[in-house]
């Protein structure tokens, strides 16, 4: 049995208005796809779709957490992560992506399998900085030897830099 079928979604029995759909994307989601940044996390994502004549537009609503190491210390960090993502989906000839946000099914079509859509938008949510939200979640030991001064370093000190020190940078 294919573990991505709950991520698909059967359009032809849907009615013309308004559908929601409600998805959670766990470990076992992220394994699935095995290569990607995320390992481990939960996200929940809320899905409105319009159904209309020839067309859908979907709208996701993502958020929940991500597990990464900290940036500051290394050690593992619980990352909140939201957003929100469209797509269009078209009934066309063939099946493909015309681009980022519209995709068009052909006449054999029968479903649409969000799967992909739905790691590449849990991807695109991460923060650049990944780190603990309170500094005092952070591992201190590693935060103490990060904030620990250079002065008593033994070796020679280049007196071109000392210039560069009392630059005012505001």
């Amino acid at each position: 049995m294919d573990s991505m079928v709950e991520y698909r979604i059967p359009y032809l029995g849907l009615r013309i208005g308004i559908h929601k759909f409600e998805f959670v994307l766990n470990d076992a989601f992220f394994a699935y796809f095995g290569q990607g940044e995320i390992k481990k996390g939960r996200i929940e994502v809320k899905l409105i779709l319009d159904r209309q004549a020839s067309m859908m537009v979907l709208d996701f609503q993502l958020g929940g957490s991500v597990v990464f190491p900290c940036d500051r210390c290394g050690e593992e960090a619980d990352i909140d992560v939201s957003g929100k993502e469209k797509l269009v989906v078209k009934m066309g000839d063939r099946t493909g992506s015309t681009d980022e946000e519209v995709l068009e099914l052909g006449p054999n079509e029968h479903e649409i399998d969000l799967s992909q859509y739905l790691y590449e938008y849990a991807h695109l949510m991460l923060p650049a900085r990944r780190v603990h939200k309170k500094l005092s979640d952070c591992n201190q030991e590693v935060i103490q030897h990060l904030g620990q001064s250079d002065e008593d370093d033994t070796a020679p000190q280049d007196p071109r830099w000392d210039a560069l020190k009392n630059l005012n940078t505001n």
